[in-house]
């Protein structure tokens, strides 16, 4: 057998998928990479087209929560995040360019939540008395307010705890009125910053008091709105 028929052999050989990997967890774990890499080009694919006017307010914002969740949900696995590192590192080892997608999962809210754009099923009719605002999404949102500083003084300090609670709270305002109000940039921020820790970390006592007396005064902005 000649070099050239040894050569045309191996090209033939079958080529295990995760040969290095010698576990089953780590091939796992190699499989979960693979999935949150093509789940940020899919995300990345979703900005893209909401932008172009490609894909509705409510289409959009049912497919980046849905990828969002899906996203925290591969990254709750230790040995996942281990291998992961942080969004960054991750981004670099294996040259991502999709800057759409990387800048919506550090905010962790679909842009239509951040900026209050509502859709058609958001808005409710005006109310017997003329009231702009409808009564079931004044109470919503008013319950998430109270639930929110609830939780903050029952000591909830984690990023799992905390921003699934402020990501309802700013979409149940949104559904009241996209309006701008003082303290609504002020929620948002928080949310970005809480969203932004490690699954390890907690607020500081200073910053659950800080973020305890910014909700405070948005509740009491809020209502300004109503009047």
């Amino acid at each position: 057998m000649d070099n050239s028929e040894l050569v045309t052999d191996k090209l033939q050989d079958e080529v295990p998928l995760f040969n290095h990997l010698t576990t089953a967890q780590q091939r796992e774990t190699a499989e979960t990479l693979a999935e949150i890499y093509s789940l940020i080009i899919a995300l990345d694919h979703v900005e893209k087209a909401y932008l172009r006017d490609s894909l509705s307010g409510e289409d959009y914002t049912v497919l980046v929560n849905k990828l969002l969740a899906q996203y925290k949900t591969y990254l709750s696995d230790e040995q996942v995040l281990k291998e992961f590192g942080d969004l960054q590192e991750f981004k670099e080892k294996y040259y991502i360019s999709a800057s759409n997608a990387i800048t919506r999962i550090e905010r962790g809210i679909p842009v239509t939540v951040e900026h209050g754009i509502r859709s058609e099923s958001d808005k409710e009719p005006s109310t017997a008395g003329g009231s702009k605002f409808g009564g079931k999404a004044v109470a919503e949102a008013t319950g998430n307010f109270i639930t929110v500083m609830d939780a903050l003084k029952l000591n909830y300090r984690t990023k799992d705890q905390l921003h699934p609670l402020m990501s309802e709270l700013l979409l149940s305002i949104n559904r009241v009125s996209s309006q701008e109000f003082d303290q609504r940039k002020n929620l948002v921020q928080w949310i970005v910053k809480i969203n932004k820790m490690r699954a390890s970390e907690k607020l500081s006592e200073d910053d659950a008091s800080e973020l305890l007396f910014s909700l405070d005064a948005a509740y009491k902005n809020f209502y300004t709105l109503l009047e």
